[in-house]
């Protein structure tokens, strides 16, 4: 049986997951592309029949779980200041997105329009890159505080990778509505911190057992 802090933990993943593979690309100039697939995804899933189907299953959340799982247990000592400053603010952006009606709506226009001409097409493609990055410049990144994202400036000058990373905070951005929609709020990041983890350690139970599943 689901418990109310189900769904938020999913959202909560979906957010670090992003934001792990936005640190990725700035520190090492790349990430793993089963785990941007499924953020890049969720962007599109606009009306989805399940959380879950937000990400394409359970399945798709596998690092944002871990590394969540990692921030909230304090006995693996394994916290990071900066993905959890990354993680506040874009809260905050979403926060103040929600009262921009102007701009949110022509985020999920933009969107929209990308996801008809894009039917046949991942998000991993170059050209859905670029779009949903310029729908990022053009949109949350006029919102104050930007984010400033730390990393080598070999990696942070490319552009394709700074495209991928404004690709990925726009997902990050969607978590992140996705979360506030589920009752999650910033206070719960440290008053309920046991309920998340509880939660989270449950989903990554669940999901070692579909992988072990898959392996036999």
């Amino acid at each position: 049986m689901k418990t109310i802090w189900h769904d938020r933990v999913l959202a909560l993943a979906g957010m670090i997951q992003a934001l792990n593979s936005v640190q990725q690309i700035a520190r090492h100039g790349s990430v793993a592309t089963d785990t941007m697939n499924a953020s890049l995804f969720s962007i599109f899933e606009l009306n989805p029949e399940t959380t879950e189907g937000v990400y394409g299953g359970i399945q798709g959340l596998s690092v944002g779980l871990k590394f969540l799982n990692q921030q909230l247990n304090k006995k693996l000592r394994r916290a990071e200041p900066e993905l959890l400053r990354y993680l506040i603010t874009i809260i905050y952006l979403e926060k103040k997105l929600k009262h921009n009606t102007q701009m949110l709506d022509k985020v999920g226009h933009e969107i929209e329009i990308l996801k008809l001409q894009t039917e046949n097409l991942t998000p991993m493609q170059p050209e859905t890159i670029t779009r949903l990055a310029q729908i990022y410049l053009n949109t949350i990144s006029t919102l104050t505080p930007r984010i400033q994202i730390r990393g080598e400036q070999t990696h942070l000058k490319q552009v394709e990778n700074i495209e991928l990373v404004r690709a990925l905070l726009l997902s990050g951005i969607r978590s992140a509505v996705l979360w506030r929609q589920m009752g999650g709020r910033r206070y719960q990041l440290l008053f309920n911190n046991q309920q998340l983890l509880r939660e989270t350690e449950s989903m990554l139970q669940k999901l070692s057992e579909i992988e072990s599943s898959q392996r036999t």
